[in-house]
Parts: structure tokens; C-alpha cells; sequence
């Protein structure tokens, strides 16, 4: 049931005269049909035009300096003089390069005896910048303690000499004491007062000597029962 003013308004729109009305006449007419056929959509109000910002006038605002004559605690100016060049994020110094002598191996060639996986490829030598320099620090640390030792690197030795050094150390471990586990000696852990020669004043050091030797003749029968299982499962296993 169309009630009389929407019928009112579509026969108004359907027999719109060509002649333009008015704007007295129009403007009730727009607003009628704006009221009766909104489509339920909320009307977007028209923004209105920005305001013209107030200038400033010159004796209205003033702008102080961005470091006053006045100011306390400032006496240096914050730009540098001319002709410094002040970096604002320095470089790190440096590590000194250490000149080393160059690898007997060049970069590309293949080393042989290194790779023993089947599906992976072939160990190639690098550059020697590639290194990194614990590596180089390795041999260098192995070679002092030795020399200071008194010892010798097999590993700097050829076939004969490996063989005659091998030769010398079999020989020097013969002639040495045959040596007796720790726990198949008769140790008195903790000498009675009448056994003892001195009377011990520190009753504290004596048992703490006396356990120190308990743990070693412990770890030393221990040792010896893990050495004697492993012969055993190995027999077991042929």
C-alpha cells in the first residue's frame, strides 16, 4: 500500500514539466524526494573547505636560536670547523695481517686419503686466506710443547727414522720396572697412631690424604674390571 505522499512524488517525476522550475520551487521539491527514497545508506556529509592558517605577524612570535648566547654549559658551537673530517661511525681497527709461509699445496689440487665417505666428492685444498687461523695455530702449538719437552714428532719423520725411534722407545720400555696396578698394592690408607713413625698433628690433611689414595685405588680397580669385560666380550664374539 503506497501511501499518498510517495504516490505524490512518482507522478510528480513522471510528469515532470520540460520548463525549469524555480529555485523557490526546487528546493522543497529535492528535499521531499531525499526524504522519501533514501536508499538506507549513511550520508556522507561534505568536508568542509581547510581554514586559511593564521600567519604569524613579526613582533607576535618569536623564535629563539637553536643554541643561545645565554644558554649555560654550551661554549663549543656544534658544527665542526672546517677542514676536520669527523666520521660518524668510525671504522673497527683492524687486525695486524701475520705473514705466513705459503701452503705446499695449491688451491684446486685434489688430497688424497682425506675423504673416506663413497657418495661425497673429493677434498679440494683452498686458498690459504679461506683457513681459518686456529688451523694454523695447531702445528705451531704441537711444536713448542715438544721442543720444550724433549720430545720428538713422529709425525716429521721418514719411514727409517719412524722405525729406528720406534726401535729406541721399545727398548727404554724394557729395561724399565714393570709397572704394578695402583689397587694390587699394600697400601695402609690410614696408618694407625702406634704404625705411624711421626704422630700426624693435623688430623684434617691425614684423612683427606687418606681419601685421595681410596679414590685412586678405586679408579685403578675400575679401570682394570672395564679392560678385563671388553677382552672378555670380545673372545666371546670370534
Amino acid at each position: 500500500m503506497i501511501c499518498q505522499r510517495c504516490r505524490t512524488g512518482i507522478l510528480s517525476r513522471m510528469q515532470q514539466p520540460t520548463v525549469a522550475l524555480s529555485r523557490t520551487h526546487q528546493l522543497p521539491f529535492q528535499r521531499t524526494q531525499f526524504r522519501n527514497y533514501s536508499d538506507g545508506k549513511p550520508t556522507v556529509s561534505a568536508t568542509p573547505p581547510p581554514s586559511n592558517p593564521r600567519q604569524p605577524v613579526g613582533g607576535d612570535i618569536t623564535i629563539p636560536s637553536a643554541v643561545s648566547s645565554a644558554t649555560p654549559g654550551v661554549s663549543q658551537p656544534l658544527s665542526t670547523p672546517e677542514g676536520i673530517h669527523v666520521e660518524v661511525n668510525p671504522a673497527k681497527p683492524k687486525k695486524p695481517v701475520v705473514e705466513r709461509p705459503p701452503s705446499s699445496c695449491a688451491a684446486g689440487q685434489k688430497l688424497n686419503g682425506l675423504n673416506y665417505f663413497k657418495n661425497k666428492p673429493d677434498i679440494v685444498a683452498l686458498e690459504d686466506s679461506e683457513y681459518p687461523e686456529w688451523l694454523w695455530s695447531m702445528l705451531d702449538d704441537s711444536k713448542n710443547s715438544k721442543t720444550a719437552r724433549g720430545g720428538v714428532d713422529p709425525s716429521t719423520l721418514n719411514k727409517k727414522q719412524r722405525k729406528r725411534y720406534e726401535k729406541k722407545m721399545a727398548a727404554r720400555a724394557a729395561n724399565l720396572p714393570p709397572q704394578i696396578p695402583v689397587h694390587h698394592h699394600a697400601t695402609d690408607i690410614t696408618p694407625a697412631p702406634y704404625n705411624s713413625d711421626v704422630a700426624s698433628e693435623d688430623l684434617i690433611a691425614a684423612a683427606a690424604e687418606s681419601i685421595e689414595k681410596r679414590t685412586e685405588i678405586t679408579r685403578s680397580a675400575r679401570d682394570a674390571r672395564r679392560k678385563a669385560i671388553r677382552e672378555d666380550n670380545f673372545l666371546r664374539g670370534l
